[in-house]
């Protein structure tokens, strides 16, 4: 009797990490799909919607049609206002490495722009070199292998959800999540620092948004910044069960707040993009 209570107890005291040892590797499962799925894709389009953080809060939702093709290639166009009808065209090793913009203004107004300078940044925190879903996917997978490996991540598996009109796998991604601190020299910028501790703008600008910086170039020789290891401290993900792509990220902070989220709305891989629909002289473009 008393060996089968002792039994019953070890039990108890086990089965909690049982269950997550049947989980984790699910979520895991889950993760190594959506990176061999990212790996697989040569273009893609889709309606992108985001939010990005707005002074203290999460803004609006925005939505933009997308395009994208391997080598790095994307053509944005705004869907809603602000900007509505505004087009963008970014290629590696073209154009200079200047990001073409197209205002849809009268007469329209047609600029050219260093892709991480103010202009271009302005209103997101995202430089469209860090954009595209193969890019969420690699910097997401990245930041938790690069945590995991030092014990400070875990995936959780949530079951299934469906959403726009698709079933997906949810999985959290949680990391412990740590802030360094640098102090920006005479000549250093935002950007150096990005490089030099492997984090992604969005992150930073969100780590550091009590200083009221909107955009990189408003931190300024001297200033103090705040650097987090990781991209987030909670990502949840919804990855669809047959494209094994994310539909839906939300992507939190290390003090529990959401600063981003997106939605990949009608996304089709590998649709045979050409040479026309990341060219200027497309007709259906007003670049």
């Amino acid at each position: 009797m008393r060996r089968s209570i002792l039994a019953l107890l070890l039990l108890a005291l086990l089965s909690p990490a049982l269950r997550a040892t049947a989980v984790a590797p699910d979520a895991r499962r889950t993760l190594d799909a959506m990176g061999a799925a990212a790996h697989t894709i040569h273009d893609y389009t889709m309606t992108l919607i985001s939010q990005e953080w707005d002074g203290d809060k999460l803004g609006p939702e925005q939505s933009l049609v997308a395009k994208w093709a391997r080598p790095f290639k994307v053509y944005y166009k705004r869907l809603c206002a602000p900007h509505k009808g505004r087009e963008i065209l970014y290629a590696d090793g073209w154009n200079d490495g200047r990001l073409k913009v197209s205002l849809n203004t009268f007469p329209n107004v047609k600029l050219n722009l260093d892709p991480h300078g103010d202009l271009a940044m302005g209103g997101t925190r995202h430089p469209v070199d860090e954009t595209s879903i193969v890019y969420l996917v690699n910097v997401v997978l990245e930041n938790f292998h690069r945590a995991d490996e030092k014990g400070e991540a875990s995936a959780e598996d949530l079951g299934y959800e469906t959403i726009l009109g698709r079933r997906c796998h949810k999985v959290r991604l949680t990391t412990k999540q740590t802030v360094t601190t640098h102090v920006l020299g005479p000549k250093e910028t935002l950007w150096d620092v990005e490089k030099e501790y492997d984090i992604a703008m969005a992150p930073l600008l969100q780590e550091n948004h009590r200083q009221g910086w909107e955009i990189p170039g408003d931190a300024k020789p001297g200033a103090t910044v705040r650097v987090p290891r990781y991209y987030g401290a909670k990502i949840d993900l919804w990855i669809d069960e047959e494209i094994n792509l994310p539909l839906r990220a939300e992507i939190y902070d290390g003090d529990g707040v959401m600063f981003e989220r997106f939605e990949h709305r009608d996304l089709r891989v590998n649709v045979g993009l050409g040479d026309k629909d990341f060219s200027p002289a497309n007709p259906e473009y007003k670049f």
